[in-house]
């Protein structure tokens, strides 16, 4: 069981990663480019789900069957750690509307993300 639950983690931690290494690239081509900043929060959006994606896909072919639930479970896993930390660091109130939009963001991307981990796997 030990061993199953270090899937969850490590995919986690990839997702975590991926995030930190995008949110990086972007910052420094905003920065040294014409680039608006309010392109922000839609580039934002868009790594979330790549980094979701990922995680859900590598969960999946590890697992190599009910791709969608694991896909969709990581899914929800970060976005309940994505909401702990919101509520730590940020003192506005959460509005519902991106409550929802980044929770279905969340849900998609892990769900075709375990999706596609299942075509993937070697099983």
């Amino acid at each position: 069981m030990d061993r199953l639950k270090s899937v969850e983690l490590k995919a986690i931690a990839s997702t975590l990663s991926i995030s930190f290494f995008l949110c990086i690239i972007v910052a420094g081509i905003i920065y040294y480019s014409g680039l608006r900043e309010t392109l922000l929060p839609t580039i934002g959006k868009i790594i979330l789900a790549i980094s979701i994606f990922t995680a859900g896909s590598y969960v999946s072919k590890f697992y190599a069957n009910k791709g969608l639930v694991h896909g969709i479970s990581v899914g929800i896993i970060f976005f309940i750690l994505m909401l702990i930390a919101t509520f730590i660091f940020s003192k506005s109130a959460i509005s519902l509307t991106s409550f929802f939009y980044n929770l279905a963001v969340c849900l998609i991307a892990g769900g075709l993300g375990g999706i596609l981990g299942i075509g993937l796997s070697d099983n």
